[in-house]
């Protein structure tokens, strides 16, 4: 395209800049178009000014600082203009590789929830400070269902305030997609990344979870669930039948689910874990006794890596029902499988519509059940058997240190007998 295409044209730098007003338009901010040495094809920017010798001072310093950002190895041509979402997407093609399934979903989770809508639209070349700043209010406030007139509109579930480990999370992660950036000459600097320190309700933090008389309300629905039967029942008009309840694909996933909510409270697993189950990984074994126990092996691409857990008595009955109207149960299939073999998406929701119609959304502390409180129901009835810590850190995959801050309570209703032997004696 030649310089008459242009209308007001000024050569500046012989010929590396060019100062010019889009053809055919009125009162138009003049643009810049520039040759960066060392860069292939222009560069072109508006100068947000309508004034020729502001314009010419504008795109004097502009091509002096894109010489600069060359030689430090910035890409000009796409930095100046480059919005997060497409830097996150940038970074993620580019890590994910490398990255495990459980760290690759994670990174994916944070996006979509947080990064995205907050920081998204701008430009990590103009990202201030203060503005990163803003995101941990910005984060801690807009999920708190209190700031929602309605509850239903959230767009996830959350807690009314993040756990600190969460938030240093975040953090991390942010700062790894900047540093990467600036790295590869997608940002000029790494913003000041630092989260805030929240304040919770003093003592432990306790998870949600279930008491027993909540589970068996929970378990016997899906009993009942999975047995109702289509109705046919006469229509109003027309004469013909009007039928009603579960088809067959319907009664194939509510059996998946409640065998799915059954395996995941007698076994401890993380959502995350059950879902890459494949059925290569379990097995049954005849313990002391002649009983069967199942046995699972984790995989290795997930939280805390490869593990053999052992489950509850009774677990493997679970297990085998799906295997009996399951369609797909060769040594790689998927455990927890849809009815064509892919992984479910939807037992979040399910789970969470089954607590809502029997009135158990949340626990005595206002705190939103979710699937992953089935493996704190698994810890604290665990505990409350009789179960060493130690053990049962170990089959969980996590620490005893882990147990001991967040179950605190359960131990010290397991020590009350000792508690309560001895009695001071009056004088």
């Amino acid at each position: 395209m030649g310089e008459g295409f242009y209308e007001g044209a000024h050569r500046l730098k012989d010929g590396a800049v060019l100062v010019y007003t889009r053809p055919g338009a009125k009162k138009a901010n003049y643009q810049a178009r520039l040759k960066v040495p060392g860069v292939t094809g222009y560069v072109t920017k508006s100068l947000k000014t309508r004034d020729l010798n502001t314009a010419i001072t504008e795109a004097e310093d502009l091509y002096h600082q894109l010489k600069a950002e060359q030689r430090l190895g910035i890409d000009v041509k796409i930095a100046g203009n480059l919005k997060f979402r497409d830097l996150w997407k940038r970074f993620f093609a580019a890590h994910e590789p490398s990255l495990s399934i459980h760290r690759q979903r994670l990174h994916k989770l944070f996006a979509a929830k947080y990064f995205i809508p907050y920081f998204g639209e701008e430009r990590v070349s103009d990202m201030h400070d203060a503005f990163v700043e803003r995101y941990w209010d910005w984060r801690i406030n807009y999920y708190n269902p209190e700031n929602w007139e309605d509850p239903e509109e959230i767009p996830f579930n959350a807690a009314r305030v993040p756990a600190q480990k969460t938030l240093d999370m975040e953090a991390g992660m942010l700062r790894q997609i900047f540093r990467w950036g600036k790295r590869v000459g997608y940002v000029k600097r790494e913003p000041w990344i630092k989260p805030i320190k929240v304040k919770h309700t003093k003592g432990i933090e306790r998870r949600p979870t279930f008491t027993e008389v909540e589970w068996k309300q929970v378990y016997t629905f899906l009993r009942e669930w999975v047995s109702e039967e289509m109705q046919s029942t006469p229509a109003k008009t027309g004469g013909k039948l009007h039928r009603k309840g579960p088809h067959a694909l319907h009664r194939f996933q509510r059996e998946l689910l409640r065998n799915y909510l059954l395996f995941m409270a007698n076994s401890g697993l993380r959502p995350n874990e059950a879902r890459q189950l494949r059925w290569q990984d379990v097995r049954t074994e005849k313990d002391s006794e002649k009983k069967l126990v199942l046995i699972v092996e984790v995989a290795e691409a997930t939280k805390t890596g490869a593990r053999t857990v052992v489950c509850r008595d009774g677990t493997h009955v679970y297990i085998e029902r799906l295997r009996k109207i399951s369609e797909h149960t060769g040594p790689d299939d998927l455990v927890f499988g849809n009815r064509d073999g892919k992984p479910v998406e939807n037992f979040g929701k399910t789970f969470e519509a089954v607590l809502s119609k029997l009135g158990l959304p949340n626990d005595r502390q206002g705190k939103r059940r979710t699937i992953y409180s089935l493996r704190h129901f698994y810890c604290t009835q665990s505990l409350l058997s009789g179960v060493p810590i130690h053990t049962l850190a170990r089959n969980m995959g996590t620490s005893i240190s882990h147990i001991e801050h967040h179950y605190s309570h359960v131990l010290t209703v397991m020590q009350a007998k000792e508690l309560r032997t001895k009695r001071f004696a009056p004088r």
